[in-house]
């Protein structure tokens, strides 16, 4: 498949380079990943750059005692394994899952790195596109370090609440499973239940058939008790 074929299925693909050099050109590989299913794993080598037309996927970490951990998701238009390419590494250093239905473009790495050395406005691109995942990563880095399972867990909540619009709803119930919520915000199930039940004594939130929701009331006494942690220091003690 050529690259002009793939801005017709992807017009957004146009803002990191409006054409590949015609030597580099007709390589391309199109398939379509279904929800849930792997694209590549952790460690893995690196034989192929993937373009994300359609979809999202997410990119999680796994590590050996068994947990996973959620980097990021990332939704059309993205890449695969840019990461790796631009480090000069040989295996990928994450696993990419299909939340929903992709469509994927890949070429050869061989071929897509000759494409950045030859394409100084796709390499600035791709560059900045790899430099915007990292800030959000690096702005928020080490929370889970340094403040209290507590405030990880109900910060990342009021999030998901506010996502689904409990401002307009009034109440909501959030759609995330304790597993989704324990690789997403790095916590053990052990400790997200125990934390739920705790905020539930605490009248934060409440739990319907097992899903956590939040009313109107409860919302806004979550975003209190979270103005109030913010206001104390890292040990719990006022500042």
């Amino acid at each position: 498949m050529r690259y002009g074929e793939l801005l017709e299925l992807a017009p957004g693909l146009r803002e990191f380079a409006a054409r590949i050099p015609e030597e580099l050109d007709g390589g391309f590989q199109l398939r379509t990943y279904p929800a849930h299913t792997l694209i590549h794993q952790k460690d893995s080598p690196l034989e192929r750059i993937g373009i994300l037309l359609q979809g999202t996927f997410r990119v999680v970490n796994e590590f050996e005692n068994g947990n996973v951990f959620m980097i990021e998701m990332n939704e059309a238009v993205s890449f695969i394994g840019e990461v790796t390419l631009l480090a000069g590494a040989a295996t990928t250093s994450v696993t990419i899952e299909t939340v929903t239905d992709c469509l994927v473009a890949s070429l050869p790495a061989e071929a897509f790195d000759a494409w950045l050395q030859r394409d100084i406005q796709l390499l600035r691109a791709v560059s900045r596109h790899v430099a915007a995942k990292l800030y959000c990563s690096s702005y928020s880095r080490g929370e889970r370090l340094f403040y209290s399972a507590k405030y990880v867990l109900l910060k990342y909540l009021v999030r998901q609440a506010e996502e689904q619009g409990v401002r307009s709803a009034g109440q909501v119930v959030l759609n995330k499973t304790r597993r989704q919520i324990s690789e997403e915000v790095g916590l053990t199930e052990k400790t997200i239940n125990r934390t739920l039940t705790q905020f539930v004594k605490d009248g934060v939130l409440s739990i319907q058939r097992g899903k956590t929701a939040f009313s109107a009331e409860q919302y806004h006494r979550a975003q209190r008790e979270l103005r109030v942690y913010m206001s104390q220091s890292r040990n719990g003690t006022r500042a």
